[in-house]
């Protein structure tokens, strides 16, 4: 088993930064946590330590830089961040699928999947770099197409150089993602970031993220997406207390399946060793987790007027007759330019046009019907349509 090491880290994300003085300290417990839990329990190959190095020093690196802005441009603490739209739900549900729908959107502004990369310089001060940097990212998207485990996942999860992305690249900064039990078997890291970890203080990052991106730029109304807001609902709220949410749903069997392929494909590329029936109840066990914040939510803000609900399947069929009802729930206007761009996206991207996404529960040790027995109370409470098992 490989380890990483954490000064590795750190050297390579401090001369990869146009900092002149890191400031090493925000979020290091959290650094330091995810190190000694992927050294304990993902049972790292040694191409997975190489990778995982890289990876962690990307968005130190991006951390570094954005401290760095603001410590020189206080004012930008200034951007107001105002009603953004939030997309989320179960993972594997539609929400990427829904937050490129949203993009056809003119009026909102999106994390675009190069800002994630490198955030800094701020795109609006610098057009020069944010023009380099999306080079970057397409020369990046090319080279993934030879990477074995990238374009396979490529063909599961939308994705462009330019496109929307989620915000995992941003909490990814803080090192509380809970986004990170996919690629790496580290229970206890999960477990840690929902009962120690500081959400609030990784959102209050977020924030100040999208102030940085904004600066110097129109402003547009911000309309976030990640899976993974869903265990962090009330310190998304307090941060954003003007948010509105779009919600995702889908029988959470086929949701489950999806997710035990996925992380055994993402886990392959890390570790020496995967155990296709424990990737199967660590899944489960997270979107168990996922469906108890998600209901909790509802219950306390579920009368609010703020949520709009989106059904997988539908949205996939009638993009246009869904988003419409999300629009008139959230008091939104969607122009006829806007209804003809949704439907020429559907029309452009086919279900199957990057790829199919073959699963099987039973390959990871998983019962469909106990596993519906211990889902039921979240598909009664939304009255989600239970596909063929």
């Amino acid at each position: 088993m490989s380890q990483l090491h954490l000064d590795a880290v750190i050297d390579a994300a401090c001369a990869m930064a146009d900092v002149d003085q890191p400031d090493l300290e925000p979020f290091r417990s959290n650094l330091d946590l995810l190190v000694e839990c992927i050294n304990a329990e993902a049972n790292l190959s040694r191409e997975g330590a190489v990778a995982t190095e890289q990876r962690l020093a990307l968005p130190l690196r991006n951390r570094l830089e954005v401290s760095d802005w603001l410590r020189r441009h206080p004012e930008i603490a200034d951007e107001p961040i105002e009603a953004p739209i939030v997309v989320t739900g179960l993972p594997r549900s539609g929400t990427t699928y829904s937050q490129y729908l949203f993009d056809q959107e003119v009026s909102t502004r999106m994390l675009r999947h190069w800002e994630g990369a490198r955030p800094c310089p701020p795109p609006a001060l610098d057009p020069e770099s944010a023009r380099r940097r999306l080079r970057d990212a397409e020369r990046a998207f090319r080279r993934n197409q030879q990477d074995e485990t990238r374009s396979a996942v490529a063909k599961i999860h939308l994705m462009d150089p330019d496109g929307p992305e989620e915000c995992h690249p941003i909490i990814e900064q803080t090192f509380g993602n809970v986004g990170l039990y996919w690629p790496y078997r580290v229970p206890s890291y999960f477990q840690r970031c929902l009962d120690s970890i500081d959400l609030k203080a990784c959102y209050e990052h977020h924030k100040r993220v999208l102030q940085l991106l904004q600066w110097k730029a129109e402003r547009q109304r911000w309309a976030l997406k990640w899976s993974c807001h869903l265990v962090a609902m009330d310190e998304l709220v307090s941060v954003y207390p003007d948010a509105s949410f779009v919600i995702t749903h889908r029988d959470p069997v086929q949701a489950l399946a999806s997710n035990c392929s996925l992380a055994a494909l993402l886990r392959r590329g890390t570790s020496a060793h995967v155990d296709l029936h424990e990737v199967g109840q660590q899944m489960k066990d997270m979107i168990l987790t996922y469906l108890q914040h998600l209901v909790a939510f509802d219950e306390e803000h579920g009368h609010t007027g703020r949520i709009a609900h989106i059904d997988y399947a539908e949205v996939v069929d009638r993009p246009e007759a869904v988003m419409a009802r999300v629009y008139d729930q959230l008091g939104l206007e969607l122009t006829p330019q806007v209804h003809e761009a949704i439907v020429a996206w559907r029309r452009d991207n086919p279900p199957g046009k990057r790829g199919s996404h073959d699963y099987d529960l039973a390959d990871y040790g998983l019962d469909a019907r106990a596993v519906a027995d211990d889902y039921a109370f979240y598909t009664d409470r939304f009255d989600i349509p239970v596909r063929a098992r």
